[in-house]
């Protein structure tokens, strides 16, 4: 007997992992933008996309965006990230977090606090870049990121998109 329940709890802990284990997606807009998260992420885009080209995200997702004439907008709880011409990067704004950051693969990113701040100084990211926000002590730093692993990160992502999509 007990055994028999040790093996249906020991089944019910397996499909609850299973079951809660967060699935990659891809959001495919109309301006060609792509934006590759898991399903525990949340991403929003503005009523009359593309014509108003802003995202919301919270969570963690890699967009690819085209040049397409007109800034992309990225909101998250602590950001504003306004993405220009064809670009890569990948956004880490978790709501329950207290940092946020935007790592750059390629293409230029201007990145500024979504709160109001006495230090308020936007900041210009190019390919290799990132920009880390935390509104609880009031910092916007911008540093250099590992690209390499940024790009094993962004393609191992895009690659289990396509991977759920080809089934």
């Amino acid at each position: 007997m007990r055994l028999a329940l040790a093996t249906i709890v020991s089944s019910v802990g397996v499909l609850g992992l299973i079951a809660c284990t967060p699935t990659p997606q891809l959001l495919s807009l109309a301006d060609g933008t792509e934006v590759f998260y898991l399903s525990n992420t949340s991403i929003k885009a503005a009523a009359g996309y593309p014509r108003v080209r802003e995202l919301k995200i919270d969570g963690e997702a890699f967009v690819r965006t085209p040049e397409t004439g007109r800034p992309l907008t990225i909101r998250t709880r602590l950001m504003i990230l306004t993405v220009t011409g064809a670009s890569g990067l990948r956004v880490t704004a978790r709501s329950n977090e207290t940092g946020e950051e935007a790592d750059v693969l390629y293409g230029r990113v201007e990145a500024k606090k979504a709160y109001p701040s006495r230090q308020s100084e936007p900041d210009s990211l190019g390919a290799g870049e990132e920009v880390m926000v935390n509104e609880t002590i009031d910092l916007q730093e911008k540093e250099t990121t590992d690209l390499s692993s940024l790009r094993s990160w962004s393609e191992a992502l895009m690659a289990s998109v396509a991977r759920r999509h080809a089934r």
